[in-house]
């Protein structure tokens, strides 16, 4: 099944014109809901069974099941919100210009939704030998709360979540640890700035520390499908007057996990890199999550290659950034990620998907659904 490229447009268009960004993040006011609402009606629609599940402050998951009772189920993750919107092209109201929508969201993740709700449409036509659930979700951009609830209350055998991958199969990605480095010093006047102890100037020998990547806290080897693990220094700030020696001086970092790699313990080394320094202080990660991957041979692997390939596409890939997986594999869920849409266009200015892609994608969401069936001796 591959829908027709003008349903595809004039359904993308409704969902990118539905403000979700994420109320965590500026200009989050509306937040998911009102986006959670037209998918949970969509699948009433299609008479699906329609679920709820509270996340947190009011904002909830919506479930679609397509359940005929089968032994296996195959879960579809697919986020609700959306990073703040910036520019004309970025904002929630839709641009159609060509083969082409334009709009905050349109490319993550509004086009992976319109190519799980058309295939939906197809299966209830023809419904597979497998149960099949769309889980819409929210607080993707932020901290997942919304995937952790549903991998921890819903029992799926696989999850395909949708992401920006240009139709190739990600079977493996990155991971993320973050917390501050505080450096304290002590004030002075900047006349007698020996009477001081610049927090500043500790921070900058801290940094040169971390730039010098020292092997006590990054791997010896990339991976083979993710590559190098990363570190980068992302923000920095001290000081309060330009003539007062700063007391006091902060700085973030971004700590890229390969998977195999354990967050906590790769914090710890970096809490024994700075052990002896008296004006630097490792501050406990606000984020700690593990890269994943799934094997070549799982099943969902194996029905997502054969799906791709019917598309020429042929590899099983990595990526360096985290996605709703990171929820579910390290309950033993398998995975892949799988989308229409470039990630160089998510979170632009100006953000797009093209529509030739989505609508593929359709077809190739209902394949891998029908692949999977037969995987294993079906459901």
């Amino acid at each position: 099944m591959k829908p027709d490229i003008e349903r595809v447009g004039d359904l993308l268009e409704q969902l990118v014109a539905i403000d979700s960004v994420n109320p965590d993040m500026p200009g989050g006011e509306n937040g998911e809901n009102e986006y959670g609402d037209f998918v949970a009606e969509f699948g009433r629609d299609l008479g699906l069974s329609v679920s709820r599940q509270e996340v947190v402050d009011g904002r909830a998951n919506v479930l679609l099941e397509l359940d005929g009772g089968h032994a296996r189920t195959l879960l579809f993750d697919i986020h609700l919100d959306t990073v703040p919107q910036e520019g004309e092209l970025g904002s929630a109201r839709p641009v159609r210009e060509g083969e082409r929508v334009y709009g905050r969201g349109a490319c993550d993740v509004k086009g992976s939704m319109v190519s799980a709700l058309l295939m939906f449409e197809s299966l209830v036509r023809d419904p597979p030998p497998l149960n099949v659930a769309l889980a819409a979700v929210v607080d993707e951009e932020y901290r997942k709360r919304g995937a952790h609830r549903m991998a921890a209350d819903f029992a799926a055998d696989a999850v395909v979540v949708g992401e920006p991958t240009s139709l190739e199969t990600v079977i493996a990605q990155k991971g993320i640890l973050r917390f501050a480095i505080e450096a304290a010093g002590k004030s002075a006047h900047t006349a007698n700035p020996e009477l001081g102890s610049n927090a500043i100037y500790s921070m900058l020998d801290a940094v040169a520390v971390l730039r010098a990547l020292p092997p006590q806290v990054m791997p010896a080897a990339p991976h083979p499908l993710c590559g190098e693990a990363k570190l980068t220094v992302s923000t920095i700030a001290g000081g309060v007057q330009v003539n007062v020696v700063p007391a006091g001086c902060q700085a973030m970092v971004d700590r890229r996990m390969l998977p195999g790699e354990d967050p906590m313990a790769v914090w710890e080394a970096f809490v024994e890199l700075f052990s002896g320094s008296e004006e630097i202080t490792v501050g406990k990660p606000y984020a700690a999550e593990a890269g994943v991957e799934s094997g070549p041979d799982a099943p969902i692997v194996r029905a997502a290659a054969s799906a791709c390939r019917k598309l020429g596409r042929t590899g099983l890939i990595g990526v360096p950034y985290s996605t709703d997986a990171a929820a579910y594999a390290p309950l033993g869920r398998d995975f892949v990620v799988l989308g229409p849409g470039d990630i160089a266009q998510a979170h632009s200015n100006r953000e797009f998907v093209e529509l030739a892609e989505v609508a593929a994608c359709a077809g190739l969401y209902e394949d891998l659904v029908r692949s999977f069936a037969n995987e294993d001796g079906g459901g």
